[in-house]
């Protein structure tokens, strides 16, 4: 039978239902920045949050009703993500319009915002009102829990590496009810980190404003600061290293944290993305020490805290900076582009490719060197984490770390092509592919319209693993013969 006639396009029904349903929940999730613009006393802000409110609402309702029978297909599922987070930079793009943002940088402000990133157009902060960093923030944290619940959990029939992510005695339960059951988990530790993560960043002496948004954009991994200068604006270590922290809790998988509190706290010690996670950082702390170190020929006592905190930022992809990235040399700037491209772990707010992917090339170069020694009959299988890694698996991991370079290679020519510095160019177009925030100086009010889609386009592939966004586009997703509903 020709694979043509297995192949389903995507169903308008079920896509306007689902798509009705986030309209709902985006309306719902503009009440609290609608609530702190009317604290502010912003009449102007108030009534934007609540024009795209109403409109969110008048169109989410009357989808959300229409009946479903039938399971949703992959391609449906894909395609859901992908609009998913376009459609909610854009709906959100007009409330932050506000404080005299041109459409453009409003929408490069709320794309960063919804996948996470962190780069911003913007000449200062410190001069936008609070509801706007507020909204910017808090933006940024449903943004990290959206892409988490969208890929391990409505996603989760289509890839392994995320199946092992949800609860073991729900194997035996549809996927609906396994979503369902994440979805719940998901928010339940999402919200005890970032609850506590605010009550932590107050006790670090920061006042409670700026505790509420900076535990917002770490826990997501987002980075926006309410600051021009991130993190170098606070005068002591204490609350760098809380936000720290939290941004390395945040690029943990989220699933990880509840089977430790269920199965004890020994599951999370075991994970090998963890133990990537962790030697990362470390290995990149010492590395940037070291090249601090040699450029200004002189130890210094904050060195080794700027090393951490910048190599933590960039390994977990969350953006938070210590030092400007504009003033490091070649070699620093091109170990921060490599923790960027790895990222954190599957599961988690963190992007980049992944750590778990990157230990699969790590294991499958391993294994072929070993076949070299054997027998040509001689049978090994391809283990990773305590467990067999199915062909299937291993294709998609390679071919998303191929799609990622492309993506890479794609983006960068733009940047070269307007004579932007070849390096400072390829951090720029990875820091938003792996949607980090990290900025090498070009991000900024004077960047070509162009090169802001560039970015634009490549936050939201970094954020749904470019598979989704090819889905969204592709032909067959919307042309052919469609099952019934």
């Amino acid at each position: 039978m020709p694979l043509g006639t297995l192949e389903y396009a995507v169903r308008f029904s079920v896509i306007g239902k689902y798509l009705g349903q986030l309209a709902i929940v985006l309306a719902a999730l503009a009440l609290p920045p609608l609530a702190a613009a009317t604290l502010d006393g912003d009449a102007a802000a108030t009534l934007r949050y609540g024009l795209v409110l109403t409109v969110l609402l008048g169109i989410g309702l009357p989808l959300a009703r229409r009946p479903i029978s039938t399971p949703i297909q992959g391609n449906e599922a894909f395609a859901i993500a992908a609009l998913a987070f376009i459609l909610g930079a854009l709906a959100m793009a007009f409330p932050l319009m506000g404080p005299g943002l041109s459409w453009l940088d409003a929408v490069f402000e709320s794309t960063s915002a919804i996948t996470t990133t962190g780069l911003t157009t913007l000449a200062s902060v410190e001069d936008k009102p609070r509801y706007f960093l507020f909204a910017r923030a808090w933006q940024q944290w449903y943004g990290g829990l959206g892409i988490v619940v969208l890929s391990v959990a409505l996603l989760s029939g289509y890839d392994a590496a995320t199946r092992q992510l949800l609860d073991p005695q729900a194997v035996h339960e549809n996927l609906d009810t396994s979503a369902r059951l994440f979805a719940r988990r998901a928010f339940l530790t999402y919200a005890a980190l970032t609850l506590g993560g605010i009550a932590m960043l107050w006790w670090s002496g920061l006042p409670p404003f700026e505790a509420l948004t900076h535990a917002l954009a770490a826990i997501s991994t987002g980075g926006f600061s309410t600051r021009d200068a991130s993190l170098a604006a606070f005068p002591g270590w204490t609350p760098r290293l809380v936000i720290m922290g939290l941004s390395l809790a945040g690029a943990v998988a989220l699933p990880l944290y509840f089977l430790a509190w269920r199965q004890g706290w020994r599951k999370l010690a075991a994970n090998v993305e963890l133990h990537a996670l962790l030697a990362m950082c470390a290995l990149s702390s010492a590395l940037l020490a070291l090249l601090l170190y040699h450029v200004q020929g002189a130890w210094q006592p904050d060195l080794a805290g700027h090393a951490v905190l910048m190599a933590i930022s960039a390994q977990t992809t969350t953006g938070f900076a210590s030092l400007p990235v504009v003033e490091l040399d070649a070699t620093a700037k091109l170990t921060l582009i490599l923790c960027m491209l790895v990222g954190g772990s599957v599961g988690s707010t963190a992007g980049g490719i992944k750590l778990w992917r990157l230990l699969l090339l790590l294991r499958l170069s391993q294994l072929m060197l070993r076949r070299l020694a054997m027998p040509n009959h001689a049978v090994v299988e391809l283990r990773l984490g305590g467990r067999i890694i199915e062909a299937d698996e291993l294709t998609r991991g390679l071919l998303l770390m191929l799609l990622f370079a492309t993506a890479v290679l794609c983006s960068w020519f733009p940047f070269l092509w307007f004579g932007h510095d070849p390096l400072n160019a390829l951090f720029e177009v990875v820091s938003a592919l792996a949607t980090t925030g990290l900025s090498a100086g070009i991000a900024g009010p004077g960047l070509h319209p162009l090169l802001k889609g560039v970015l634009c386009a490549d936050m939201v592939l970094g954020r749904l693993e470019i598979v989704a966004v090819l889905v969204l586009f592709a032909p067959r997703t919307w042309l052919g013969r469609r099952r019934r509903i």
